[in-house]
């Protein structure tokens, strides 16, 4: 608005100058958009549309007050040379104040002051079409993956898919739970409240971006084309976990709305949302499934060393009677059974040490001999 403003023209009227209380928020006048009333009264830029007077006050008769809205630090500077200022100032918060005041003889009694407000008029500066397209190139992400999360608790109305398949202003890009923030590379450290519960601060995409001066959307691809609010969201969720080809587009505007023969900037980028059969597959799930296939494992390697153990006791035993039978043959005592388990392996240790004593004693025998 500031960027457009004109001299001659209507945007700084009734700012550090009193005029008649009737034309406080005239089409393309600054002061106009003091009045809570303009939040959703059409502009245009220097009023060259003539949209209707927004009245401060009902029924309000001509010339009966007047009125002024003071800028602090451009105090004794209007018309050209107060635009002029405001230009060179750039993006600046001012301290104002408004002055009401009462009529005499159809002129202004400055000796009437009828009423006053102290506010905070923030005014910023233009951003030029090269840096709302570098903004898309080096603040934009090439692609986003989703939590399912995200979209399972994503509500409508809401703000989680404002801005995708429908224009909005570019100064909302970054608004807390909304689908388009997780674009920004800036999102990566900034926090997130689902359907922007926690009113998290916005990300601009780009410093100083005027409010109503660009406008964008991202457009999905596929099944979703033309959808948006509830039968998006409905889509989306239906398409389970899925890859989009998205594209985001910035216009600039006219008028304070989007201009869409004004392509700025675009750019391809890749979404994807992750669905609720995501969030089915939880880590206890997992563990249940594998502790089964583990128990399916373990019993058969039970059942295996059962038989190994059983087969083994076998040996043991036969081993065992068998050597029993030789002791009772050559005439040696039985030992004592200590409760202790008799292996294979300790048979063939006596067994072995039989053998040897009967090896010494034949080769004793032959020395002697010769």
């Amino acid at each position: 608005y500031l960027d457009k403003a004109n001299f001659p023209g209507p945007f700084t009227a009734g700012v550090n100058q009193v005029i008649p209380y009737e034309f406080f928020a005239g089409d393309g006048m600054l002061t106009r958009h003091i009045l809570k009333a303009s939040d959703k009264a059409p502009w245009s830029d220097n009023g060259s549309a003539k949209k209707p007077a927004l009245p401060p006050e009902d029924k309000l008769g001509k010339g009966l007050y007047f009125y002024e809205v003071d800028l602090a630090g451009t105090q004794g500077k209007s018309d050209k040379e107060l635009l002029d200022l405001l230009k060179q100032n750039g993006t600046q918060n001012y301290k104002a104040t408004i002055k009401v005041y009462g009529a005499k003889d159809g002129k202004a009694d400055l000796t009437n002051l009828v009423a006053t407000k102290d506010l905070t008029i923030n005014l910023n500066a233009s951003t030029t079409p090269n840096q709302a397209k570098e903004s898309v190139v080096n603040n934009v992400k090439d692609m986003i993956d989703v939590p399912a999360s995200y979209l399972e608790k994503a509500n409508v109305p809401g703000p989680f898919l404002a801005g995708v398949n429908q224009v909005i202003p570019y100064e909302a890009f970054g608004g807390d739970g909304m689908l388009t923030r997780l674009l920004l590379k800036a999102s990566d450290k900034a926090p997130w409240s689902d359907n922007g519960t926690a009113n998290n601060p916005a990300l601009l995409p780009v410093e100083g971006l005027a409010k109503g001066q660009y406008f964008y959307e991202v457009d999905l691809n596929g099944n979703t084309t033309g959808k948006e609010g509830q039968a998006l969201l409905d889509q989306l969720r239906a398409n389970g976990t899925h890859t989009y080809q998205a594209t985001v587009k910035v216009y600039g505007s006219k008028d304070g709305k989007p201009d869409l023969s004004n392509l700025v900037a675009t750019r391809q980028v890749t979404i994807r949302l992750h669905g609720s059969e995501m969030m089915s597959r939880t880590p206890q799930g997992d563990q249940i499934s594998m502790s089964s296939s583990t128990s399916d494992s373990m019993n058969k390697m039970k059942g295996m060393t059962k038989e190994a153990h059983i087969s083994e006791m076998r040996t043991a035993d036969s081993t065992d009677n068998s050597m029993a039978k030789t002791r009772k043959n050559d005439g040696q005592p039985m030992l004592p059974n200590t409760g202790e388990a008799q292996t294979a392996t300790a048979g063939l240790g006596i067994f072995g040490i039989a053998l040897a004593g009967l090896v010494g004693l034949l080769g004793l025998t032959t020395k002697r001999e010769d």
